[in-house]
């Protein structure tokens, strides 16, 4: 699993950016976390930037003082288990396109503070290992899934899991498998996991008819398949 980090490319000013919170900050009573951040701009302006922007390129807690909004700590509890650090982890690199950092963790990508990695882990370099050991579960990531009595035209289930997820897009370098596009260059992108073959049209969810596709290629894809 060796990933190349590039290097990012700024397409706002930081004075856009903070503009930006002050804007969602305002709008809930001066009060910002990156969830109703990104709430703000899922349902009501999806105009403003993405916070993984933001925390990339000032950092969400310096971005933060910078607006005059408090700071709130990340969850800190010490019954997180291993499996929701190991998914945070997969959701961070498949979110970054690359390996995640502890930079990445100090700028507040993370929900979880880097001190619940190192004591569950004794480290964070020993939980990306955790992390590889706990991707190649063949047993949990690519075998079959139980099927749904409305499913039994199918050897597969439709859905497919995080991990394989991860694997697929590990396998297309985290690259859209149409325009190219990455989220490691470009932190706008987002990446999706789709059949080639419809599922509704008897593709099964197997690795050989999986690919990765950014959203705006998954969605014209979808517009085809209509």
């Amino acid at each position: 699993m060796d990933f190349q980090i590039t290097k990012y490319v700024k397409s706002r000013t930081d004075e856009e950016l903070l503009n930006d919170m002050k804007k969602v900050a305002d709008a809930n009573g001066r009060k910002l976390t990156q969830k109703i951040y990104r709430a703000y701009r899922k349902n009501i302006d999806s105009t403003i930037a993405y916070d993984t922007t933001i925390s990339k390129q000032i950092g969400w807690s310096k971005a933060l003082s910078l607006i005059d909004v408090k700071f709130s700590q990340p969850q800190n509890n010490s019954r997180i288990s291993e499996e929701e650090l190991l998914e945070e982890i997969l959701r961070l690199w498949t979110e970054l396109g690359r390996q995640p950092t502890t930079t990445d963790l100090k700028n507040r990508l993370s929900k979880y503070p880097r001190s619940r990695f190192n004591d569950r882990f004794g480290g964070w370099g020993n939980a990306l290992k955790r992390f590889v050991e706990w991707v190649n579960n063949e047993d949990y990531a690519l075998t079959t899934q139980i099927l749904k009595e409305q499913d039994l035209n199918h050897k597969t289930n439709r859905d497919i899991n995080l991990r394989q997820r991860f694997v697929v897009m590990q396998r297309d370098n985290f690259k859209c498998s149409i325009c190219g596009n990455t989220p490691a260059s470009n932190p706008e992108v987002r990446l999706h996991v789709d059949h080639i073959i419809p599922w509704s049209k008897d593709g099964e969810t197997v690795m050989k008819n999986l690919q990765t596709l950014c959203q705006n290629c998954n969605l014209g894809k979808s517009d085809l398949d209509m």
